[in-house]
């Protein structure tokens, strides 16, 4: 009985912490996440030794109308430079947030990786079959445009 009446204030408590937290913590604007993923793009791609093609930077416009996110995109022929990239992307402080048994496909290994701060994100796909390789797509969240 006497720990039942503790858990309701404990509850709040715990809801309030939470809600500062999150509070004190302000999503990036459009340009700090562009200018990061662009950042984080050019220091994954940049290693010679994962042999990815040149990156394809753009605006994408998947999201919801009145909304834009900007993307890069590369790819390698090389399976195996997939191990390499999600090691550099977990140095670099992204979380892994999806991985084979959510996203697998017939022919298709994926993992997506967040940053917990910028909420960039990379989706890496391993192709096996007639074309195996990988593609690193990274990812702002959407933004108003304008």
């Amino acid at each position: 009985m006497r720990a039942r009446r503790h858990v309701l204030p404990a509850l709040l408590l715990c809801a309030a912490a939470v809600t500062a937290c999150m509070a004190a913590e302000r999503p990036p604007t459009r340009e700090e996440a562009v200018r990061q993923l662009d950042a984080d793009a050019g220091h994954l791609l940049g290693d010679a030794g994962l042999r990815l093609s040149a990156p394809d930077r753009r605006d994408d416009h998947a999201c919801v109308p009145g909304k834009v996110r900007h993307s890069v995109r590369a790819e390698s022929d090389l399976p195996e430079v997939s191990d390499g990239l999600l090691r550099r992307l977990r140095a670099m402080g992204y979380d892994r947030v999806a991985d084979d048994p959510d996203l697998r496909d017939d022919d298709q290994d994926v993992a997506v990786l967040r940053h917990p701060r910028t909420w960039v994100e990379f989706e890496l796909t391993v192709r096996s079959g007639d074309r195996p390789g990988v593609r690193v797509v990274g990812r702002t969240t959407c933004y108003p445009t304008g």
